[in-house]
């Protein structure tokens, strides 16, 4: 860009000006003499370096004291502090950084209070990304101990996106002892990236570069003017032989460079003297070596011979929109401005011209682009010319990789070779493609090396191609995260004119085929459709299917019946009649269409149907799809998985579906109507598996560009499947305009369109992304901008709908000065001004929609849609303080169900929240309009679809709707997947059920827990994406206990290829569970420094994901070339470049999800990972292969560097590697049986043949008893229910784990071999133990340490063993690290610990079925088949222990069920086989759960005593659990000697109407014990005397008409306590 405007220059007297800052280049700087080449590295100062935006931070205290408020943190003032007011900790200070900022965080300092040198804290960091402060991120790293003379400081390794900084104090230190003093900070700095140095190099182009230097003719010729670019302001060379006359004309210096030059700066300088001779000088700028000197000079000003003998026109200060002048020539020329001027002869001693070296053109006439103004890219377009300018070294940069550069060549060319020049530091990977129309690009070639760049370049060969254009796509980086590109020459010799493709628009909804009326015999011809495409063209005729109105305002229902030999089905839309047919299918044909594997066996015959089947439904709409499912499952669906699709929602009844196929259309039309070219408007639009946050305004144009062809293709599918959906009666939800626009929209809206700065605002990043920029919605602007997106949205899909999502500012961005009411005010006008009827579709999911955006509905309401986006797990219509009120204001809503992230897999659910949830929410709710579902990633799971569409139709839908029965269900689901009864098919759903399907033990995190084998390799491991979670909170041993019932019918139902993807699914998830066990010991041989236990551990783990693939292989839904070859055949018909560029989608979603930044800090990698065969062994293994060599190599004692994870992850996600799409068809009973035998979860931790079992007592440096029952006897009750924790009442118990420990007694020495330890199973996380050392001790004084170590944190028992036995009389067990959901405190827990013996040998070993822990699993009531293992009861080596009566115990029994002694823990049934029991003591017993001949009994009687193999037992307790879920049951006696009720021990018993306790002891009530037992009206407690605890929800749920009857003594007491678990007061009589 030309200089335009006149400067005003500054003088300064120093000899020489040098290299300056860019940015500030008006400083002067130290003079530098025959310096050729002027070099220092500098900052670009405002786009460089680090800058602390603490001050600009919304900064959120606990409290503040006084005068020290939190803005004194960031008054540049270390002397002001802010204080908590009062000792609180620990304690939280939040930063919420600017909205509109883009940056990374990349260092955070702390300054603390002078003066306190004894003193300090503990500091740790968290972070929340995208505005979700609900799911922090901890900094790993960030935890330290500051001391306040030296501060805090923490420097990220690669700078951090983040919206929230929380800074967390804790653990406050006076001399080593715990301090008194309050929290405070005097400064704090949060520092954000600005990005790389640019290192910029100035050289005088006018000594080093110039053709020519040219004077007036009559000193042209002297030698002496080559002294003007010397760059020695000492010598000088005469501008004229005679002075200047009174009147005289000019006198000039011309310097040319045969090139046009980007020039920084230019000096003048004169030879100094004592005349003070004064002159002006005029600069003039030539752009082309042929072309004229501008009219106007570009900078004038004064010089003169005295003081002010040199002057600097900087280029900033002649245009300050550019950085540099460009120009072929630069001429100054002089007149005399006094009489000294005018008497003198004028000489110059220095015309310097500084250029930034990187950006010095050189000719380069070969090149075909050199100097060409025809290049595009989706980067950086504005210093995309460096790359043609003929200079090797200068360097044009994208944001980020992947980028491309379109070279125009301006005819056809015959190439010859294309030279590529990237930077020598590191390497850069990229590939070529020529076109010759501009549209279709070939690849020419790929470099995948790692070497750096040449001198020469990288050359390659391109004889024979014809081009009329050129592209390069650059991949990788790898001294950076942008792409980085010096030079580009391309060769060849003309031969044509150029050839260029016109881009074919698909035709207008109007003019196109879809523009037609659905006819009622169109709805009927689909219905046929389904029939003929998922069963067979030959079951048509059984079917006769009738569309029949409804009455208005009624339900949306179907018939089934049977006519003239058919069977009729009837319908008031085309999916109520595909429902109906689903029901048939399902419940008379005994046939499963799901969305993976189906089973299809139709009877020989047509089913009668004998009575006539009415169903209704108690909602209106049947909701499907998250915008993510769009990318994560459906990015690269074509015609036939929409059509199996469309099938499946048909089957299910869904008549509202979210569909964004074809938007790119919307958004071509719309940008190109702004003013965008055709190549700005592909930059924009992402590619395949990133439209969904494209559409939800998190990013934009990642992925692409899309082929022109992408435009037709997807408008046609879109108006093909919404063709069909209408024929159904099924509604498309488009998309609504919330005011989306491009970042750049102000520079490319033109005409009626173009914006101001106050319409637009800047909206930050999303995960590292730059967020599209949204329209001020109070303006004029946004009313056009949304009367054009409806027209442009009209004109691809025609009125097709009346349903519009968009959820403006979805995780995050920046509503500026706006109130979101006036936001949603404005949105849902501008809808209702497009369509009378629309409903606006949102979604709540984290804080939206706000009480705000519901408050601008302004009482239009109805043409609202509320998604409950997570209703199974994170329920918000019935939460009060969410959106404002209840049921989201009154406003309708959808109760959904999420269930998957990112696609990721694994059996995970809540089903028994999914049964209750929506009938709670249909019989309890006013503004229920539908259930839905929105996984992130579907086609998994499939039970749960089957069963959530189901939960909505009855029989009459104005009754009170009732819950399913799910064993019946399941029962039925069951037979009719696999195609045959199978019992224990059954049994295995039942454990399901009761597993990874129970909502009480799948609550943490979002999804199913992930695989070990999925995450990047480390020692710990907690998930392998950012917000996902790794704890299994089931007993996993039971998972295996359904695997193997699945497989003892194998032969009979293999046929059925539901039965295969769930036995599949079920092995998969068993060796998923697995991998943690094998990490385990894996790390476990590392830590120990035992290189050949890693080698075996490590050996094993390789072969269990080898396992892993071979599961994976033998379905097609679970192959990685599935997904890769659908995205390759999205790209059919198109070119190479299209085909790399969908592939690379592909790839990288499911491993890096995007590019470095994204990856790393937008915390994004391997968020979409999957177990895929292909994808598990050439990614997943290869991760784990490589940390364990280097863990070999560190244990050998070699050195070892960093692992570049990200290098190799992206290297895979940009490889071409092909992968199957066909099973492999291996025997999956031979696998399965494998895999149990082979890869276990078992584990000996858990295997307590090796307990000590005398008599021991324990202590505790810390318990809690006041809150809750936290003592330290629990850990030896024999209950996984009870805990020990440590004193969370008292605040210095929790600042360190000083006073956490054990000291276990025994009464007598033993020689012992180790500890057992169980971490506390009923939920939550606090206290779990992971480091932690043993001491003995014979006379309790003196310790010695015994063993120490560590474990992983999750809901599994932990061995630890010491090296050698020990005999001792004292064991302390001390904690060093646990696991705190609460920041800077500490806790430590435990269910059950047990001290172990030296392991038996020979005869005396036990056997495996000695497990006396193995009913202190929580989950262990759930194995219905407990009694079939007749040799659980049968341990017959235990009578060879002859003195194990004789040992003193004081909570071990003597008996076990073979008659011999039995210990505590062991499972006993008694005589009649109704009851499980497990001894609890001496001769002391409590319910377990209900044997087999008790799951039918109605009324259930609990005895006191039992006699079981000669020994007679009290029964004192009934276990948590134990009779959870009883459907049977309608009363139950309870025995006189029972104590204690456990937790949920009659929890959701439907059909538990009475309960009597036949006797006083009763103690305790636990938690939720009856609770959900709506039918329960009578409590008897008339002879109870003793009762002293009711815990919570005790008896939440039950009948309202309930009575508790209670002696008459204790009435005022007992109704305080059954208060506190949910009876009223009223509700209590004596």
């Amino acid at each position: 860009m030309k200089g335009k405007k006149v400067l005003s220059v500054l003088l300064a007297s120093v000899m020489m000006f040098t290299a300056v800052p860019v940015g500030s280049i008006g400083a002067m700087a130290a003079p530098v003499q025959n310096a050729q080449v002027q070099e220092q590295k500098v900052k670009t100062q405002a786009e460089s370096g680090l800058s602390n935006i603490a001050a600009d931070c919304e900064i959120s205290v606990p409290s503040e004291e006084g005068a020290n408020v939190k803005e004194n943190m960031v008054d540049g003032n270390p002397s002001s502090l802010w204080v908590n007011n009062g000792a609180n900790w620990p304690c939280t200070v939040t930063f919420a950084l600017p909205k509109a900022n883009t940056k990374c965080v990349k260092k955070v300092v702390l300054k603390f209070e002078s003066g306190h040198t004894p003193w300090s804290m503990d500091v740790s960091l968290k972070y929340a990304l995208n505005n979700v402060t609900s799911d922090l991120v901890s900094v790993p790293g960030s935890a330290k101990t500051a001391k306040f003379d030296d501060g805090y400081t923490f420097e990220f390794e690669n700078a951090q996106a983040m919206t929230h900084l929380y800074v967390e104090l804790s653990n406050p230190k006076n001399n080593g002892a715990t301090g008194t003093f309050w929290p405070a900070i005097a400064e704090a700095e949060v520092y954000i990236d600005n990005g790389a140095e640019e290192t910029v190099e100035l050289e005088n182009i006018a000594a080093t570069r110039k053709q020519s230097l040219t004077l007036k003719s009559e000193v042209n010729a002297s030698t002496d003017k080559a002294k003007i670019t010397d760059n020695d302001e000492t010598t000088a060379s005469p501008l004229q032989e005679k002075t200047f006359a009174a009147g005289s004309s000019e006198t000039f210096a011309e310097v040319g460079f045969g090139v046009e030059q980007k020039m920084r700066q230019i000096i003048l300088a004169l030879p100094k003297d004592n005349q003070n001779a004064s002159y002006t000088y005029k600069l003039y700028g030539k752009a082309t070596k042929n072309g004229s000197y501008e009219t106007q000079p570009f900078a004038t000003g004064n010089i003169n011979t005295g003081d002010a003998n040199k002057v600097k026109i900087n280029a900033a200060d002649v245009d300050s929109a550019v950085k540099d002048l460009e120009y072929e020539s630069v001429k100054a020329v002089f007149e005399a401005a006094n009489d000294d001027g005018k008497n003198n002869i004028l000489s110059l001693a220095e015309f310097q011209i500084l250029a930034n070296k990187a950006t010095i053109a050189e000719a380069d006439t070969e090149n075909i682009v050199w100097k060409s103004t025809a290049l595009h890219s989706n980067y950086s377009q504005d210093t995309l010319n460096r790359i043609v300018d003929g200079n090797l070294s200068n360097t044009w940069s994208a944001d980020q990789y992947p980028a491309y550069v379109d070279f125009d060549l301006g005819a056809e060319y015959d190439l010859s070779r294309i030279e590529v020049y990237t930077p020598k530091n590191g390497y850069s990977q990229y590939s070529l493609y020529y076109s010759n129309d501009g549209q279709n690009y070939s690849k020419l070639a790929e470099k995948t090396g790692t070497d750096a760049c040449p001198d020469g370049g990288e050359v390659y060969q391109a004889e024979g191609k014809k081009a009329s254009s050129v592209r390069i796509l650059l991949s990788y980086n790898s001294a950076s995260s942008k792409a980085v590109l010096n030079e580009v020459r391309i060769l060849g010799t003309k031969s044509g004119e150029a050839k260029k493709a016109a881009f074919q628009a698909p035709v207008s909804y109007v003019e196109s085929v879809y523009n037609t009326e659905v006819t009622t015999q169109d709805t009927i011809d689909e219905v046929y459709g389904i029939v003929s495409r998922n069963l067979g063209k030959q079951y048509k005729n059984w079917f006769t299917f009738e569309v029949k109105d409804k009455a208005e305002g009624a339900a949306d229902y179907y018939e089934i019946e049977d006519v003239d030999g058919k069977v009729k089905i009837t319908g008031n839309s085309g999916v109520t009649i595909a429902n109906g047919l689903n029901y048939y299918l399902k419940y008379y044909c005994k046939v499963s269409i799901t969305q993976v594997g189906d089973q299809v066996t139709m009877p020989k015959s047509i089913v009668k149907v004998g009575s006539k089947v009415h169903k209704e439904c108690k909602v209106a709409l049947r909701y499907a799809y998250n915008y993510c499912t769009m990318s994560y499952s459906m990015a690269f669906w074509g015609e036939d998985e929409w059509r199996k699709e469309l099938d499946w929602l048909a089957l299910n009844g869904v008549n509202i579906v979210l569909d964004i196929t074809g938007q790119e259309e919307v958004w071509r039309e719309f940008l190109s109507a702004l003013g965008y070219t055709h190549e700005e408007i592909k930059d924009y639009i992402a590619g395949p598996a990133y439209y969904a946050w494209a559409y939800m305004a998190n990013l934009s144009g990642y992925g692409g560009p899309v082929h022109d062809s992408w435009f037709t293709k997807r408008t046609e599918l879109a108006r093909k499947n919404q063709l069909i959906m209408r024929k159904l009666g099924m509604q498309p939800i488009l998309q609504g305009y919330s005011g989306m626009v491009p970042v750049d929209v102000q520079s490319k809206a033109k005409g009626a369109y173009a914006l101001t700065g106050n319409d637009v605002i800047p909206q930050g990043t999303w995960c590292s992304f730059q967020r599209p920029y949204m329209l001020r919605t109070t303006t004029a602007a946004y009313d056009k901008y949304a009367k054009l997106f409806y027209e442009c949205q009209k004109n691809v899909y025609g009125d097709v709908t009346h349903y519009y999502a968009t959820d403006p500012f979805h995780e995050g961005g920046n509503t500026g000065d706006m109130s979101t009411s006036d936001v949603s005010s404005e949105v849902l006008n501008s809808m209702l001004e497009f369509d009378k009827d629309a409903v606006w579709v949102i979604q709540a999911w984290q804080g939206n929609p706000s009480a705000g955006l519901i408050n601008g509905l302004n009482g239009r309401k109805e043409h609202a849609l509320v998604l409950d986006l997570y209703a199974e797990k994170d329920t918000h219509w019935n939460d009060s303080s969410y959106s404002g009120g209840k049921e989201f204001q009154k406003t309708p809503w959808v109760y959904c169900m999420l269930n998957n992230f990112g696609g990721r897999m694994g059996l995970h659910g809540h089903m028994d929240n999914i049964v209750s949830g929506v009938v709670d929410a249909a019989n309890n709710s006013e503004m229920l309009t539908g259930i839905g579902i929105t996984p992130e990633g579907s086609q998994n799971n499939p039970v749960l679809y089957d069963l959530l569409f189901e939960t909505v139709w009855c029989d009459d839908a104005t009754k009170t709707l009732t819950e399913i029965d799910t064993d019946q269900w399941l029962k039925d689901y069951v037979t009719r997947r696999y195609g045959a009864k199978s019992e224990s098919a059954y049994e295995a759903m039942k454990i399901l059920e009761n597993t990874v399907y129970k909502a009480s033990l799948n609550m943490r995190g979002q999804g199913a827990p992930e695989s070990y084998i999925n995450a990047r390799p480390a020692e710990s491991i907690g998930a392998a994406s950012t917000w996902g979670n790794a704890v299994i909170g089931y007993d996993m041993e039971e998972l295996e206990k359904a695997a193997e019932l699945l497989l003892e019918d194998y032969d009979t139902l293999k046929k059925s290829d539901g039965y295969l993807y769930d036995l599949a699914d079920v092995l998969k998830q068993v060796l998923s569970n697995s991998s943690q066990k094998y990490h385990r010991e894996m790390v476990s041989a590392y830590r120990s420094g035992d290189l050949a236990k890693f080698n075996e551990a490590s050996d094993q783990f390789l072969s269990l994901i080898d396992k892993v693939e071979e599961v994976l292989g033998t379905r097609k839904e679970f192959l990685f070339g599935t997904w890769t070859e659908q995205a390759k055949k999205l790209a059919e018909g198109d070119d190479d470049f299209t085909k790399d560029i969908y592939e690379l989608n592909a790839k990288s979603l499911v491993t890096t999800w995007a590019s470095y930044p994204q990856a790393e800090s937008g915390g994004l990698k391997d968020y979409s990972n999957r177990q895929w065969a292909g994808l598990t062994q050439d990614f997943y293994k290869q991760r784990w292969t490589m940390w364990i060599n280097q863990k070999k190599a560190e244990l050998k004692g070699e050195s070892t560097q960093n692992i570049n994870w990200f290098a190799f992850e992206w290297a895979f996600a940009r490889s071409h590697t092909e992968y199957t799409t066909e099973a492999s068809g291996k025997n999956l009973k031979e696998l399965g049986e494998d895999i149990l035998k082979n890869y276990s979860s078992k584990d000996l931790a858990a295997n307590g043949a090796n307990d000590y079992t005398g008599k021991v007592t324990v202590t505790a440096g810390s318990e809690e008893t006041s809150q809750e029952n936290g003592a330290a006897v629990n850990v030896l009750d024999g209950s996984s229910d009870t805990i020990w924790h440590t004193n969370y009442t008292n605040a210095a118990d929790m600042t360190s784990y000083e006073k956490h420990y054990l000291i276990f007694t025994m009464e007598e020495a033993v020689k012992l071999g180790g500890l057992r330890y169980q971490p506390r199973q009923g939920g939550g996380l606090n206290g779990i133990i992971k480091a932690y050392e043993i001491y003995t001790s014979m006379d309790g004084e003196n310790y010695t340490k015994a063993a120490e170590g560590n474990w992983t944190a999750d809901t599994s028992w932990k061995l630890a063993s010491f090296d050698k036995p020990v005999t001792a009389k004292y064991v302390k067990f001390v904690v060093k690290d646990a696991t705190s959901e609460q920041a800077g405190k500490c806790f430590s827990s435990a269910a059950q610990i047990r001290l172990t013996v030296p392991e038996k040998t020979g005869e005396d070993k036990p056997t495996e079925t000695e497990k006396p822990t193995e009913t202190e699993k929580p989950t262990e009531t759930e194995k219905p088949n407990q009694t079939e293992k007749p040799n659980e009861t049968e341990k017959p080596n235990q009578t060879e222990k002859p003195n194990q009566t004789e040992k003193p115990k004081d909570n071990k029994s003597d008996q076990n069920t073979s008659g011999s002694s039995g210990k505590i823990g062991d499972v006993i049934a008694d005589a009649a086989g109704v009851f499980n029991y497990t001894i609890t003591g001496n001769d002391t017993v409590e319910v377990k759960s209900m044997a087999a001949k008790g799951k039918t009994k109605k009324a259930v009687k609990i005895s006191a005593s039992i006699k079981a193999n000669g020994k007679t037992y009290k029964v004192t307790g009934i276990a948590a659990n134990a009779f959870k879920g009883n459907k049977k049951m309608t009363s139950v006696l309870i025995g006189g000697n029972v104590k204690k009720i456990g937790r949920s021990a009659f929890e959701n018993c439907k059909n538990l109407t009475k309960v009597t306790v036949n006797g006083s002891k009763l103690q305790t009530i636990s938690k939720n014990a009856f609770k959900g037992d709506k039918k329960l009206k009578n409590i008897s407690l008339k002879k109870v005397k003793s009762l002293k605890k009711v815990e919570k929800a005790a008896f939440k749920g039950v009948s309202k008409k309930v009575t508790v009857k209670v002696p008459k003594n204790k009435k005022k007491a007992y109704s305080k306590l059954l208060a506190k678990g949910g009876i009223a007061a009223g509700k209590v009589r004596s």
